[in-house]
């Protein structure tokens, strides 16, 4: 049997969701090996989902430890599991969601990994990290045909930004389809009937989304959309802010955090020509931890796409994901 190919206890195990998207997607997923970057909040609940989607394997990449506040965001971590490595404490817990997906810990810095790492996978899945390293893991992605998809969650703000090159897809689509009818063949009927339609999306390069200050690049083609949704602004600063201190920002540092990211925000929204009293900052005040509920959301969302993305089943978002820290609902944003 090829990985390819569902076992009799995986049919019978993945049944309702067979019956949801068909076989052939299933297969796909069935011969997927996914890397997930980062394994906090929101990757234990990317984990999870892809997990229960019946893929082939799944490597955790995560050289942090667990300290005493990652349990309380963390539900694949146990309160005795302080002091270890994040991407081992995971694993039983990982595991036990579905027995049938081969599940492994790679506890090494994501930044001393060969660009030849990479290049087995199918699916990508990065938190957590700066954009310097996320530029030359697109680069890596694309140069070998591997899907990836950029997550985080701040507080109780998230977003998503994926990169799927040419990605081709197929979507079911009811259609008016003239019939005969049986009694008068010279007479036809319009009936509805499901056909499955094929579709393709063309992504940009990261480079080309995430454009920050002093990268020294054009940034005309996102400023030609007049109404660019405000929180894709709040996402480039906070990027901005962990390339500079290489780190999220916390509520330790509150009063500092947020004096630095009011002055980025004067960097970034200049360099965009957006105007500054439409970024409100009060959101800095909504931006310290990982909100647990915002990280089940997201985690949820970026899940689905990699589901979508993998299987070719179901339009996926083209190509950001913004949800809104004070009416907690989802947005998406095209950034070509």
């Amino acid at each position: 049997m090829t990985e390819q190919q569902l076992s009799t206890v995986e049919a019978e195990l993945y049944d309702r969701q067979i019956r949801l998207w068909g076989i052939k997607s299933q297969e796909r997923l069935r011969a997927a090996n996914i890397l997930l970057i980062g394994v906090r909040g929101l990757g234990s609940e990317i984990a999870k989902n892809i997990m229960l989607s019946g893929i082939n394997s799944l490597v955790i990449l995560d050289d942090g430890e667990v300290t005493e506040e990652e349990p309380q965001t963390n539900f694949l971590i146990n309160q005795d599991s302080i002091g270890m490595k994040i991407a081992d404490a995971v694993l039983v817990k990982a595991q036990a969601l579905n027995p049938l997906v081969k599940v492994s810990a790679d506890t090494s810095d994501l930044a001393t990994k060969d660009p030849k790492f990479f290049e087995g996978f199918t699916m990508i899945i990065a938190t957590r990290i700066k954009t310097d390293l996320l530029m030359k893991i697109d680069k890596v992605c694309r140069a070998n045909n591997v899907k990836l998809i950029f997550g985080d969650v701040f507080g109780s703000f998230g977003y998503s930004v994926s990169d799927f090159q040419e990605h081709d897809y197929y979507e079911d689509q009811l259609r008016l389809v003239s019939k005969k009818r049986v009694l008068d063949a010279t007479e036809t009927k319009p009936e509805k009937e499901t056909v499955n339609v094929k579709g393709q999306i063309v992504y940009p390069e990261l480079n080309k989304v995430l454009i920050l200050p002093n990268t020294k690049q054009s940034v005309d083609h996102i400023k030609k959309v007049k109404r660019r949704n405000e929180y894709f602004f709040l996402m480039l600063i906070l990027l901005e802010f962990r390339n500079r201190q290489n780190r999220n920002p916390d509520i330790e540092h509150k009063e500092k955090d947020i004096a630095l990211l009011q002055d980025i925000k004067i960097a970034v929204l200049d360099l965009y020509g957006f105007d500054h009293h439409k970024l409100n900052d009060v959101l800095f005040e909504l931006v310290f931890g990982e909100v647990v509920p915002v990280c089940a959301v997201l985690g949820g969302v970026i899940a689905q796409e990699v589901i979508k993305a993998v299987s070719q089943k179901e339009v996926p978002i083209n190509n950001v994901f913004l949800f809104d820290p004070v009416t907690f609902c989802g947005k998406e944003e095209t950034v070509a």
